[in-house]
């Protein structure tokens, strides 16, 4: 090696200092604690209580989304009766285990008839079937409290007019129950798994 370059590396090398000087805390100069972790810092989350791993806007509030379950129950009446047919039984379990699902709801049943007959005969004849249709949900399950009874006779028809077709449309019980449920849709992330689409 020659001599000039050996000088040139040593008074290179003594410029170096062999200690270095201690870091210095850094003062953020913005809080970025995200106390949700929704991925939106706190000084901007307008709703700090998202669910977790919930999808949320750029103010960290998530997309709710709504489902509204309903489930009716039509029992039509043969001509001056309050017998229910044995083809109605599946409506009956399935409105008992739509209740059992929603044990908030209590559902109302009303009694109808066609307009054969008197006024006070008729309206007599609607609170029998209703409470007809309330005694099968009874056993099929549904508890007693949760199900009350109105008649209205022939008053509420369904169909106008005069013949049979319109009479035995008219000697209905029914009865109609709606859910909403809410809840947050979900961010997706690398672990999900898509469920194929039920149309």
């Amino acid at each position: 090696m020659k001599p000039w370059m050996l000088l040139v590396l040593i008074s290179f090398l003594s410029g170096c200092s062999l200690t270095a000087t201690p870091e210095q805390d850094t003062n953020a100069a913005y809080d970025l604690t995200d106390l949700d972790r929704d991925g939106v810092i706190s000084a901007r989350d307008n709703c700090l209580d998202s669910v977790s791993q919930a999808e949320v806007d750029n103010d960290g509030c998530g997309d709710k989304k709504y489902l509204a379950l309903q489930q009716d129950i039509i029992i039509l009446f043969d001509h001056d009766k309050s017998i229910i047919k044995s083809k109605y039984q599946s409506e009956i379990n399935t409105m008992a285990s739509f209740m059992a699902q929603h044990r908030e709801l209590k559902l109302l049943i009303e009694g109808h008839t066609s307009r054969v007959g008197t006024e006070q005969y008729n309206l007599a004849l609607s609170k029998r079937r209703a409470e007809v249709a309330r005694s099968a949900l009874i056993n099929a399950g549904v508890e007693s409290d949760r199900l009350e009874i109105i008649g209205f006779g022939e008053t509420h028809p369904l169909l106008m007019g005069e013949g049979e077709q319109v009479a035995a449309a008219n000697r209905r019980v029914v009865g109609a129950l709606t859910s909403m449920t809410e809840s947050a849709r979900l961010r997706w992330n690398v672990y999900k798994v898509e469920q194929p689409s039920a149309n």
